[in-house]
């Protein structure tokens, strides 16, 4: 039944995506497209954000969320972006992440803040209505005056389609067309809908829309994100070699690094060997779950060899102290261009919240400030 609805609900998009291509061309934007390219010469501004099912911040439970968002808004985060997964209780008995509804969650945080901005890092397309979906974003962008960014992606997860009875086939056009469908329905006016029009509102107060992330493994989504006006998001769990191939295929089709929210494991301590010392018994408990839950059998993601626990630790996290973290930053800036970090602060809920706070001081007050004055003289 599900998949019927989800099908009609489609057909019916993409008619009037159809139709309204070339009324609504000029919202493929230039905005975004200057937005996505940048313009080269010009210094860029380094950018820190985090990123988790609770935005980097799920080592506590979800009222004390929102105080830590508070926090790290004064600690000059960028932003915080929200996974969406489900039943997450399944696979994880005592200890790691709980996670809640991104979009519910997203308006818990914006209502606490005045500049952070919330992200999703990412949302599932294949589990969501596209009218909702344009409403619901919308709506946030207003009630925070701004401050919304959209990451999406496929969301192929088969465990997740089963149990929202969601057929595998056609996932890949649903996600296309859902990122062709919310731009023309943020834009002004009516859409036509079979024989009548309808206007999605609220409209956004980002022009033309909230900036839109694609999430990916594959080149050729990231490469058609670009061409249609679109960053990706390079999500932390993914290994470097697929990283860079990613960020390859993305620059060779015109996208801009400097635009990417670059994913990494982060934790700052004073020292190199306190750092390693004090993350050890998290990555340990980290590692296990990902090869307990199979991640490496997932294309283009990470293979099995680095979740071990030393390769996880040199491969897929940036640690140490605020000094040597800095210089691993800036090594990553060097070769792909970078300037946006999205540190997965918290390891998946594992991370305990002693250590979790201490790191988050020490990103805002130490590396940020240096990392700042780094890209400003590179």
């Amino acid at each position: 039944m599900a998949a019927r609805i989800c099908a009609a609900i489609m057909l019916g998009l993409v008619e009037a995506v159809l139709m309204t291509d070339s009324a609504y061309a000029s919202t493929e934007t230039s905005e975004n497209r200057r937005a996505t390219t940048g313009t080269s010469g010009q210094p860029r501004s380094f950018k820190i954000g985090l990123s988790g099912c609770g935005g980097g911040l799920e080592s506590i439970s979800s009222s004390q969320i929102l105080d830590l968002a508070e926090k790290v808004e004064a600690l000059g985060f960028t932003g915080v972006w929200l996974n969406e997964e489900h039943f997450q209780g399944s696979i994880v008995e005592v200890e790691g992440r709980r996670c809640h509804s991104p979009l519910i969650l997203a308006s818990a945080i914006l209502a606490r803040t005045k500049r952070l901005r919330v992200g999703f890092s990412v949302l599932l397309a294949a589990l969501h209505n596209p009218i909702r979906l344009a409403e619901e974003i919308a709506t946030l962008d207003v009630i925070s005056d701004g401050r919304v960014d959209l990451g999406i992606s496929r969301g192929n997860n088969p465990r997740y389609l089963n149990v929202y009875g969601v057929s595998p086939e056609g996932t890949a056009d649903h996600f296309k067309d859902i990122l062709t469908f919310l731009p023309r329905a943020w834009a002004a006016g009516a859409l036509p809908f079979g024989d009548s029009s309808h206007s999605i509102e609220p409209k956004p107060i980002q022009k033309p829309h909230p900036p839109i992330y694609v999430g990916t493994n594959t080149n050729e989504t990231a490469a058609w994100a670009t061409q249609n006006g679109h960053r990706i998001i390079c999500h932390g769990i993914v290994s470097m070699p697929n990283q860079r191939r990613l960020m390859q295929a993305y620059v060779d089709a015109g996208g801009d690094p400097a635009g990417v929210p670059f994913g990494r494991f982060v934790y700052v301590s004073e020292t190199d060997a306190s750092a390693r010392k004090e993350l050890w018994p998290t990555i340990e408990k980290l590692t296990a779950r990902l090869k307990g839950f199979g991640l490496f059998k997932r294309d283009g993601v990470i293979d099995e060899a680095r979740l071990e626990p030393e390769n996880f630790y040199r491969d897929m996290v940036i640690a140490g102290s605020p000094e040597t973290c800095a210089e691993k930053f800036m090594a990553l800036h060097d070769e792909l261009g970078v300037t946006y970090l999205n540190a997965l602060s918290a390891f998946f809920g594992f991370l305990p919240l002693p250590l979790l706070e201490r790191s988050l001081d020490l990103m805002g007050n130490v590396l940020r400030p240096r990392l700042e004055k780094a890209l400003a003289t590179a």
